[in-house]
């Protein structure tokens, strides 16, 4: 009887392995994968060995949703940038709008660009009157033994040329102009308090204490060491030309594609998302790629077919060709398409694989 019971457990066990099926969501949590397969279909591939991941679209410019959309492997391409008060994390650090203080901030008072009037400081939100009037002449204007800076009434008022009170002390102002404003032995970027500020233009921020370049594709030396674009090593891998994408900054310190190597366009390389060729096609668009496998997995659920991907699997439940539409539901408005009228197809009923026909109202029947 044990021996028996014993017998029915592994069994059981074995039941539930055999049923054991990983899913993949969008959120791209790290996961060891050697190729595509390991993905398990559905418009998943495998993207460094790291993830799996479904392309949903281009890669938004300073877009922060921490996703990998067009799946190359990075995410945010606005990272870096210079935030800016406009209820956007225009730096993807997770945080909108942070450096700016909307419960103090005279210039953004309660919300982005509210300013208050030159005699006013802006108290929890609101504009209020100001009695602290001068912030840099050394007196106690209003009486309540808090002089300048050390007067929350100041707090982000100029205290002198290029000096701003900040969290009741005095902080660099002007990040540009090589001078130590704030009398702190350390001036411009050098100075912790510039950190994530401009430095002259918006290809240039403050970051590890030194100037940085963050635009890589304006023909310009933002931070003034002597080199530009991609000549500048802060450019490393950045995005150096706006289409196509695969433009970036390479090894050599120039913008190429794929950093400067040219790979035929054939095989695998046909549904990889990447313009290897470096023509300004990509995948189906290739001649040579005609009539290979589309399929993310490689089977035979997609073919490049006329300079596209042809759903050539109608039956399966599945988007094969990666278009948003699956099975019958892949046709034009005449009816035609990959999988026109009267197609060969499946659907569940009673979770039940039943076969039909693509019918009229673009479902299977």
């Amino acid at each position: 009887m044990k021996k028996l019971s014993l017998t029915l457990l592994v069994a059981a066990l074995l039941a539930q392995i055999g049923a054991c099926k990983v899913q993949f969501d969008d959120s791209q949590t790290p996961f060891r994968c050697d190729g595509d397969t390991d993905c398990g279909g559905g418009g998943y591939f495998c993207v460094d060995g790291t993830y799996c991941c479904r392309k949903d679209g281009e890669e938004v410019e300073h877009g922060c949703d921490h996703r990998d959309n067009d799946c190359d492997g990075e995410t945010d391409e606005g990272a870096g940038t210079l935030e800016v008060c406009n209820g956007v994390d225009d730096d993807c650090d997770g945080t909108i709008d942070d450096g700016f203080d909307l419960i103090q901030d005279p210039r953004n008072c309660g919300a982005c660009d509210r300013a208050c009037q030159s005699d006013q400081a802006c108290m929890n939100g609101v504009c209020v009157q100001r009695g602290e009037l001068s912030c840099s002449d050394g007196v106690d204007n209003d009486g309540d033994l808090l002089v300048d800076c050390a007067d929350p009434e100041c707090n982000l008022e100029l205290c002198g040329v290029g000096c701003q009170c900040r969290a009741l002390l005095k902080a660099e102002g002007n990040c540009n102009d090589g001078n130590d404003n704030d009398g702190d032995a350390a001036a411009d970027c050098a100075d912790a308090d510039c950190a994530g500020a401009g430095c002259g233009s918006d290809g240039c921020v403050c970051a590890d204490m030194k100037k940085r370049e963050i635009a890589c594709r304006d023909d310009a030396d933002n931070d003034g060491d002597g080199m530009k674009d991609c000549a500048d090593p802060d450019c490393a891998a950045a995005l150096c030309q706006a289409d196509p994408s695969t433009f970036r900054c390479g090894g050599a310190g120039t913008c190429s594609c794929n950093d400067g190597g040219t790979v035929a366009e054939t095989g695998a390389r046909c549904r990889d998302r990447i313009d290897n060729d470096c023509n300004g096609k990509i995948d189906c668009a290739e001649a040579g790629c005609e009539g290979v496998s589309c399929a993310l997995d490689g089977g035979s659920g997609c073919l490049c077919s006329s300079g596209g991907a042809k759903e050539t699997l109608c039956a399966d439940r599945r988007d094969n060709d990666n278009d948003g539409t699956t099975d019958c539901m892949d046709v034009l408005p005449d009816g035609g398409g990959d999988c026109p009228l009267t197609t060969p197809c499946t659907f569940l009923s009673g979770g039940v694989v039943t076969n039909g026909i693509c019918a009229a109202d673009h479902t299977c029947k």
